[in-house]
C-alpha cells in the first residue's frame, strides 16, 4: 500500500457489483449473449474504479465464509481464485492482499466495537472473484482487502462506518465494491424457484436507487426480502455506512434477470475530481 498524501483520505469511489460467474464470457459461453447487457456494465464500472486512482480496494461479499458473530477479513498475502469448478479453469484472479490496510482497519474496528477476525482463505468465493476478475482485466493490481459478513442479523452500517474511518485515517483513497445479486426467484427455472411477488423486491431496490433520494436500504420489507432468497441488502448497508454524506445513488449502469437472477450494477458514490 502506497504511503498516504498527507491529504485527508476518503472512500472515493462505491459501487454494486453482482456476482454471477456466468456474467464472465469465458464461463457464460453460448449463454453469454444473454448477459452482455450486464458483462458491458460490469467492466464499464471496472473502468470506473481504476480510473478513480485508488490506493487500496475492498469488496465485502455475502458468499465469504461467515463467522457466528464477527466480520471476517482474509488475511492471505494474494488473493486468488480459480473458476475451475465453473468448468474455466483458466480463468484465474490472482491479487496482493493489503496488510497495512488490514492493521488499520482491524484498530478501527476494535475502537469501534465492531468485531472483526482475521482467517486465511485458499480460495476466493464466486461473491469476490467475481467482480475482481473484472477489476484484474481492467488492469487493477493494487492491494486489495476481502471482507464476509457476519452470521448474526445486526444492522451492518457501523462496520461500514469503520470502513470509511479506516480509508480517512490512511491519508489515501479506497474504493469499495458491494457485491450482490438481487432476487433469485425470478422466473420458473430460477435457481431458488419462483415466486411471482419476488419481481417487486427488484424493482423497489432498482426504483430506489434511480431515484436520488437517499438510499433507506433497510426500508424493503424483511417478508419480500426473504421471497425474493437476495443475497445484496446487506453489501448495500455497508455502502450506505461507508458513505460520507447522505447515500444517493449516482447512476445505475444496468439491470436484468435472464437467468431468474436479478443482476444490478450502479455507483453508488463518486468523488468530484477536486476531491481526488
Amino acid at each position: 500500500m502506497r504511503q498516504g498524501t498527507g491529504k485527508d483520505g476518503s472512500i472515493s469511489i462505491v459501487v454494486l457489483m453482482c456476482h454471477a460467474p456466468i456474467v464472465i464470457p469465458a464461463i457464460g459461453g453460448i449463454r453469454a449473449a444473454a448477459c452482455t447487457t450486464t458483462t458491458r456494465a460490469m467492466t464499464k464500472i471496472a473502468e470506473r474504479i481504476v480510473v478513480a486512482l485508488p490506493d487500496l480496494l475492498v469488496v465485502v461479499s455475502p458468499h465469504t465464509p461467515r463467522h457466528a458473530n464477527a466480520w471476517g477479513l482474509v488475511a492471505n498475502d494474494r488473493l486468488v481464485a480459480s473458476m475451475a469448478r465453473f468448468k474455466a479453469p483458466d480463468v484465474i484472479v490472482d491479487l496482493p492482499g493489503a496488510p497495512d490496510g488490514r492493521r488499520l482497519l482491524l484498530e478501527c474496528c476494535r475502537r469501534n466495537h465492531v468485531a472483526l477476525k482475521e482467517f486465511d482463505l485458499p480460495t476466493l468465493d464466486h461473491g469476490a472473484a467475481v467482480p475482481l476478475w473484472f477489476l484484474q482485466s481492467c488492469a487493477w493490481r493494487g492491494p486489495t482487502m476481502v471482507v464476509g459478513m457476519p452470521q448474526c442479523p445486526d444492522d451492518h452500517r457501523p462496520f461500514g462506518k469503520a470502513l470509511l474511518e479506516a480509508a480517512r485515517e490512511s491519508g489515501q483513497r479506497w474504493a469499495l465494491i458491494a457485491s450482490g445479486d438481487m432476487s433469485h426467484r425470478l422466473t420458473r427455472d430460477a435457481p431458488a424457484g419462483y415466486h411471482p411477488n419476488a419481481a417487486k423486491f427488484d424493482r423497489f431496490i432498482v426504483d430506489g436507487l434511480n431515484s436520488g433520494r437517499p438510499l433507506r436500504i433497510d426500508d424493503v420489507d424483511e417478508g419480500l426480502r426473504e421471497i425474493a432468497g437476495e443475497d445484496v441488502v446487506d453489501s448495500l448497508l455497508v455502502a450506505e455506512g461507508a458513505i460520507a454524506t447522505e447515500a444517493r445513488c449516482r447512476e445505475v449502469l444496468a439491470y436484468e434477470g435472464p437467468f431468474g437472477v436479478g443482476y444490478c450494477e450502479a455507483v453508488l458514490h463518486a468523488a468530484s475530481e477536486s476531491q481526488r
